[in-house]
């Protein structure tokens, strides 16, 4: 059963992160780009007519050139990352005696569920440019909210009694009431709408990414584990 859930997850979620690098091209990557201008015009105007501000930007180390190596390394790190959350969502079937499309689209919702919608809540998705908490302070909360949330979800879905559920609304709500980390002046060195179109097309291609990572999980699974560990399909 290890290995098929291996080969599902392998195969479903390097189809996913191949899929989710082409829509970033396409509807992602020149938000970015058109954001980054800004932010580089911007950062060439003589630092004391910035004086209070503090924005996410300067000199950040090494980074891949534009064009073909950065589009390779969004594509390496996409790849990875769905097959990371592949694994995930694998395991989780597996242990549900889950597979098929039906199941595997509400462990893919589950998922954009946890792992996107329920961390932008607090932290929106941020193009370069724009003022944000110090990144310790961001991942921890981020990290606390998916924990919390999976384990919320988990319980509303699969609990059987009235405490688990009470539990589960508790974790769910739990990391909003404490709230996501601001940071001390916001501000954003990008147009408004650039912001905005950039929140949309990410809610947009995230939600794409996990339907897709989600049913091919399942229908992947749905082929490996019946003739290899004979187990019934749902």
């Amino acid at each position: 059963m290890f290995r098929s859930l291996m080969i599902a997850a392998l195969l479903a979620g390097a189809a996913a992160g191949l899929l989710l690098t082409g829509i970033q091209q396409w509807q992602v990557t020149p938000i970015i780009l058109a954001a980054e201008k800004f932010e580089a015009a911007t950062t060439e105007v003589p630092a004391h007519e910035h004086t209070g501000h503090s924005h996410e930007h300067g000199d950040a180390g090494w980074s891949p050139a534009d064009g073909v190596e950065r589009m390779l390394f969004t594509l390496l790190s996409n790849v990875l990352a769905g097959i990371g959350f592949a694994l995930i969502i694998a395991a989780g079937m597996g242990a549900r005696g889950h597979s098929g499309w039906f199941k595997g689209l509400g462990w893919g919702l589950a998922g954009y569920a946890v792992f996107f919608v329920a961390p932008s809540l607090g932290l929106h998705p941020k193009v370069p440019g724009t003022a944000g908490a110090a990144l310790a302070e961001q991942q921890l909360w981020w990290i606390s909210t998916v924990a919390a949330s999976a384990a919320g979800l988990a319980l509303l879905v699969f609990g059987h009694s009235l405490l688990l559920r009470c539990i589960a609304v508790i974790l769910l709500v739990m990391p909003h009431l404490f709230g996501a980390p601001l940071p001390e002046q916001a501000g954003s060195l990008v147009p408004q709408q650039l912001s905005h179109d950039f929140i949309l097309a990410t809610i947009v291609v995230n939600g794409i990414f996990w339907l897709i990572l989600g049913l091919l999980s399942g229908r992947f699974l749905q082929q490996f584990l019946q003739p290899v560990d004979g187990l019934p399909n749902s």
